[in-house]
């Protein structure tokens, strides 16, 4: 994959460095086989400036990209992503895990245990 560097050029300083920092860290944790792509940038860059935005991809795109980005950027953050599916919570969660991004899936499967959040 290439860098959207068309895309990256028209960022502001700030948003052009967290551009440029997630596509670095992407690029160095999956083995050199990921680049972000510009519509990854954008949610990403949505969420760090505290917007909204709407992802329409489908299955295996990358959108679960859009939310681990932000954690790897901001390590010190707290994320909350509802998922309806319980294989998409496995799925995501995994995914998460191969970035060193503990994480947990929440739902009636989970057991009652305190530890849990510690």
């Amino acid at each position: 994959e290439r860098l959207p560097t068309s895309y990256i050029e028209t960022l502001s300083s700030k948003d052009k460095t967290d551009a440029l920092r997630a596509c670095l860290l992407v690029y160095i944790l999956t083995a050199t086989t990921i680049v972000p792509r510009q519509f990854q940038l954008e949610a990403v860059l949505a969420t760090l400036n505290g917007r909204d935005s709407i992802i329409t991809a489908g299955t295996g795109c990358g959108k679960t990209l859009c939310l681990i980005i932000p954690n790897l950027l901001r390590p010190d953050t707290i994320s909350v992503t509802i998922s309806p599916l319980k294989h998409l919570q496995i799925t995501q969660v995994n995914e998460c895990m191969k970035y060193g991004i503990s994480t947990i899936s929440i739902n009636e499967d989970t057991p009652n245990d305190t530890s849990l959040w510690q």
